[in-house]
């Protein structure tokens, strides 16, 4: 138990727009005193360098909303790279250090064979928390990260992790840590985060976790703090024996050493003087959740003057937003490769603009009809099918015995056609090749999950195969395209030999989205009027009548986007958030970052609760 005598003085790191301290705003409301008093926090945006920090967008609200007392809007390098102690009037002593600390270089939205770990640009901004801990030494310590953070970095799986463990190790801490899905506790979002609690051994966390250390599972799912605020249960039952960070030094030494091939950390933890317990666990809930229904608004407030024009998709465009929600199996074109096969053509003639080439490059394909489309049906579902030229050079290419890459281009002769439809042999080879992509992408498509279904459908394409390959090999075209002051006349074969395209595969997502259900993870880009398959859609029509419709929401409803206090409300921010970033007119696709960026408040809330009871 915390000492409730005085509130904890909290340093907020990489406040945003203040998601920790909202959760802290609010315990203090709801208990009647103020448990928690937040004395220094620091933002700053790299991206908004040449602002001045009380001027970048999140340090604006956060500073309308909370005051500009104990705030440093500037990079926090300036203050962990000083040399010898950082004085107590440029960080004063603290009891407890919260923070979500940036996580591009962790994030899913980076694929895992790229992502830096802790060796990325925002990846070493652990090591200023490590800093702040050393010369702070807060009691306790409360940390948010997307929950990829555990398995990263991709080719050394858990070390950075790892690094951070050791980190609080030496600094004379135990951890606690849980992997969450909010919507998993009734929060009407679905975000996964991991939550990394730490405690010095001598508060009574410390003291009680040393005591029940042995029994880990107990730890894990019911004596911990995390688990006492967010009750779980064992996912699995296998035995996972103990990691031991003893065997490093210090945590550089885990920095250099780790060699893991599979992260030995799991969904739920704990660390005390280096020795490691991990279990998977799920969440044990079983109250109402929250849903996005809940958190529409209506769109006559005064806060929206202008929501027609902003936020309902236009009918037109509603097909667009279908296609980037729908499921992909399809062949894509690599643009590079037709840009540099344009440029080898024009062979410095002219003036030609990037714009001009650009747009040549995409309408090439349509001219030349590179692609082959074909209805599909299956028990009265239809999809449409999509075969590239370049897909069908490839395989020609490799009966020829030549050299062939399905990622590069395959240059074929009008003779390599003649001779592989002419020979039986080869002709039937090109045909079950063709017949696999097709029915590759329509099973995909159709999401036929059932084996039989999946051969039957494969029994019926022979005639549309055939008619592929002679449409896509056999006929011949020609155009004339003026790009700049250049004319030129382009042929199916010779464009399609320079160019490549590759399969592509994609998902389906619901469209629009469910009323009835968490809304999925904010992402930053959900701001805006582009269309997106990852913005949230919703039925307007049926969000107003308060139930979900009959009608076909994609192609009778009314569409829109969510408005910015329905994504603040996601993630439990407050009215007065909400209002103060009216107040700045801060724009709504800046408001959907700061929510991307964000954390789920009620989340903070119940892991705070539950260390101060």
């Amino acid at each position: 138990m915390a000492n409730k005598s005085s509130p904890l003085k909290v340093a907020e790191l990489f406040a945003g727009v203040g998601g920790f301290r909202e959760a802290m705003v609010a315990l203090n409301e709801n208990e009647g005193s103020e448990l928690f008093r937040v004395v220094w926090s620091n933002q700053w945006e790299p991206s908004e360098s040449a602002k001045k920090g009380e001027d970048q967008f999140a340090n604006r609200v956060y500073l309308e909303k909370f005051g500009h007392e104990g705030h440093y809007a500037d990079d926090i390098h300036k203050v962990s790279d000083i040399q010898g102690a950082i004085p107590k009037s440029v960080v004063p002593a603290i009891d407890l250090l919260v923070g979500g600390f940036p996580c591009q270089d962790y994030s899913v939205a980076k694929p895992k064979n790229v992502s830096k770990g802790l060796r990325g640009p925002k990846g070493v901004l652990w090591w200023s928390i490590e800093r702040l801990l050393e010369e702070r030494a807060p009691d306790y310590v409360l940390l948010e990260n997307v929950d990829r953070l555990i398995n990263s970095p991709a080719n050394n799986r858990g070390r950075d992790f790892a690094v951070i463990l050791k980190g609080f190790q030496e600094l004379g801490y135990a951890v606690e840590w849980r992997v969450v899905n909010a919507a998993d506790y009734g929060f009407p979002q679905k975000r996964r985060r991991i939550f990394i609690l730490a405690y010095k051994l001598k508060t009574p966390q410390g003291k009680a976790l040393k005591t029940s250390a042995r029994e880990s599972s107990v730890v894990i799912l019911s004596k911990g703090v995390l688990a006492q605020s967010l009750p779980c249960v064992e996912a699995d039952e296998l035995i996972h024996e103990p990691y031991d960070l003893n065997r490093y030094q210090t945590d550089v030494d885990v920095k250099d050493r780790y060699k893991e091939v599979v992260s030995p950390f799991l969904s739920a933890g704990y660390m005390l003087e280096g020795e490691v317990h991990t279990l998977k666990v799920k969440a044990k809930w079983d109250k109402q959740p929250k849903f996005l229904r809940n958190l529409i608004v209506n769109k006559g407030e005064s806060f929206y003057p202008n929501a027609q024009d902003k936020f309902v998709i236009p009918a037109d465009s509603a097909n667009l937003w279908a296609y980037a929600k729908g499921r992909k199996n399809e062949p894509r074109r690599k643009q590079a490769a037709l840009l540099s096969f344009l440029r080898s053509q024009l062979k410095g003639e002219g003036k030609v603009s990037k714009i001009e080439l650009v747009g040549a490059a995409k309408k090439l394909p349509e001219l030349l009809e590179l692609d082959y489309e074909t209805d599909i049906s299956f028990h009265g579902r239809k999809a449409k099918v999509r075969l590239a030229r370049e897909e069908l050079n490839y395989k020609v290419a490799s009966l020829m015995g030549n050299k062939a890459n399905p990622l590069r281009p395959n240059l074929i002769s009008r003779s390599d056609i003649k001779l592989v439809l002419d020979s039986e042999t080869k002709c039937k080879e090109l045909e079950a090749y063709v017949a696999g992509i097709v029915a590759d992408r329509a099973i995909s498509l159709l999401a036929l999950k059932d084996k039989a279904d999946q051969s039957l459908l494969r029994k019926g394409l022979g005639a549309k195969v055939r008619e592929a390959i002679s449409i896509l090999l056999v006929k011949k075209s020609a155009v004339s395209v003026v790009i700049g002051e250049v004319k030129l006349t382009l042929d199916r074969d010779t464009v399609s030999g320079a160019s490549f395209a590759y399969g592509y595969k994609e998902g389906g997502m619901a469209f629009p989205d469910s009323l009835d259900a968490p809304g999925r993870t904010i992402i930053t880009s959900e701001g805006g009027a582009s269309v997106s398959r990852f913005k949230h859609v919703i039925c307007d029509d049926c969000a107003k009548a308060g139930k979900k419709l009959t009608h076909d929401c994609g192609k009778e409803g009314q569409l829109r986007r969510l408005f910015p206090r329905e994504l603040e409300a996601m993630n439990g921010f407050s009215e007065a958030h909400s209002k103060a970033c009216e107040q700045l007119r801060i724009s709504d696709g800046r408001r959907a970052f700061f929510m991307g960026n964000a954390l789920v408040v009620g989340v903070v809330e119940r892991i705070l609760k539950a260390l101060v009871s």
